[in-house]
């Protein structure tokens, strides 16, 4: 192993800067900084290969002791200390540390090279299978990444191909770097927190769902940065690639009109919208899911058919648009649309999104706690309909994220009969409904627990509660799973205490 700054120990990390292909970096310098669940994999991932890693972290060594024990015995930790680069180290900055923090600062200014978990997943990979690398298909944007994810793993599975679903939905890539057979996939969601440290991530096929504001505070208030985070997955694309954008949203017509003038040297562009009738791309004619590409036209499922084989149907306008853009990308990588179609009458959305936790009595409640942005909730309120004599109750409000919740205020107003708020961002929400005329009236709780009680309250006797908070979790739960989780206890709690039947996960009505 060439000494740390000698010439030697140089000339591998100028190669490996260059290179996205990692067949080789036993002797290369590292700093993995941030242990989460994403920094420990990185930084194991690289001693196996006899790397030198260091792993820092500016907590204490005691309030990461989970974390350290799961790290390889060659990892060196420095807990509780200040980030000093070693020459020509190359940093894997974890997403929780942002472009204004002063260790983004810090890093940018000293090290070598800068990369995130996902980037390194990538070059150590592209050394798997003969230099090949697995496919991997990505999915990024404000919302609807998770679902359409999850949808586009279970329709790769429908076709038999062993599926990785994996990334900003859960576990990191680089746990499954060594665990990979020849034939697998990756589907990968991927967040614009990850992105800003992937340069050289080129996924065979791109998925953009959407761009609205959100994450401003991460981005420094700058919407055009994070803007061009998402957009740069579909930029590291080219020949023999696909990327599946949103066919509707305006923010991204200069990209689809940039990469379409690419050809043939760049991707291959499949838009999807189930908002605006398309002629060519993933497309929603007369409630049918429909591809229309290379001069054929095949039809999918009717928008009935979604989930009819699975635990419970699902619907929704964004949902169509999130079977369109899964079904897009399955279809560029090569599954059959035999495949695509059984995959679609079995899928069941994942947790926390439009989730049905049960009634009681005559009022419904469903849970759509990934809901963390004004755009997400205002997707939730237009997907959950009322039946005829049924009231609508919002629960909303949480952590701060210098959200603008003018437009929500209108849907919120359009869509619901009463509004329950919680948390920081009440007061802002209160207020941008108090400027609309025929506001639904507003009720302040203290916490979740509180909400969930009064909210049947005002549901009365036939209703729907629906939280979709529009905020991000942190000002009272770990996550919003750990805040969806806590809805559906309050929900359960409630109907013992009123000696309502046992709960069932009933499946919401939805608009098409």
């Amino acid at each position: 192993m060439s000494a740390p700054g000698s010439d030697a120990s140089l000339e591998l990390q100028r190669r490996l800067q260059r290179s996205a292909v990692w067949d080789d970096v036993a002797g290369g310098l590292y700093a993995v900084l941030g242990l989460g669940r994403s920094g420990v994999a990185a930084a194991n991932a690289l001693a196996r290969r006899g790397a030198e890693v260091i792993a820092w972290d500016d907590a204490p060594a005691d309030q990461l002791r989970a974390r350290l024990d799961q790290l390889d015995p060659r990892v060196q930790a420095r807990c509780g200390a200040s980030y000093a680069a070693r020459p020509g180290e190359i940093a894997v900055l974890s997403p929780g540390i942002g472009p204004t923090t002063p260790t983004w600062k810090r890093v940018h200014a000293s090290a070598a090279a800068v990369i995130g978990e996902v980037e390194l997943f990538y070059r150590l990979d592209r050394a798997a299978n003969q230099g090949a690398g697995h496919p991997i298909l990505a999915i990024t944007g404000t919302d609807g990444k998770t679902t359409t994810a999850c949808m586009l793993a279970a329709l790769c599975e429908s076709a038999g191909y062993e599926t990785l679903l994996a990334g900003n939905i859960g576990e990191p890539l680089c746990d499954h770097v060594d665990k990979l057979g020849p034939r697998a996939v990756v589907v990968a969601e991927v967040s614009a927190f990850q992105l800003i440290t992937s340069p050289l991530f080129r996924p065979r096929v791109a998925v953009l769902t959407n761009i609205a504001a959100d994450h401003l505070d991460y981005f420094d208030h700058d919407f055009d940065a994070y803007i061009a985070a998402k957009v740069a997955l579909a930029q590291n694309c080219g020949p023999g690639d696909t990327v599946v954008v949103n066919g509707h949203d305006r923010r991204f017509a200069t990209l689809r009109e940039r990469l379409v003038r690419s050809t043939p040297t760049g991707p291959t562009v499949l838009p999807f919208s189930a908002r605006a009738e398309l002629p060519a791309g993933a497309t929603l004619r007369d409630g049918h899911l429909q591809l229309v590409a290379g001069g054929g036209t095949w039809d999918l499922a009717a928008t009935t058919e979604l989930g009819v084989d699975g635990p419970q149907p699902w619907g929704g306008v964004h949902n169509h648009d999130n079977a369109l853009a899964a079904s897009a990308a399955a279809f560029a990588f090569g599954v059959p649309l035999a495949a695509i179609r059984r995959g679609l009458r079995t899928f069941a959305p994942p947790r926390h999104r439009c989730e049905p936790v049960g009634r009681i009595g005559e009022v419904r409640f469903v849970n759509d706690s990934k809901a963390t942005n004004p755009h997400a909730a205002m997707a939730g309120l237009r997907g959950t309909s009322k039946a005829e004599g049924e009231r609508l109750v919002w629960i909303g409000g949480g952590s701060e994220k210098d959200s603008d919740f003018g437009e929500l205020a209108v849907v919120i107003r359009d869509h619901a009969d009463e509004v329950v708020l919680t948390g920081a961002t009440a007061h802002r929400i209160a207020a941008a409904l108090a400027d609309l005329p025929d506001a639904p009236p507003v009720h302040h709780v203290p916490d979740l627990h509180a909400a969930v009680p009064r909210a049947w309250q005002l549901a009365g006797a036939r209703g729907v509660v629906l939280l979709s908070p529009a905020c991000a979790s942190f000002d009272a739960f770990k996550s919003y799973a750990h805040r969806g989780d806590t809805f559906r206890d309050a929900v359960a709690r409630l109907a013992q205490a009123t000696g309502a039947a046992p709960l069932t996960g009933e499946q919401p009505t939805h608009t098409s």
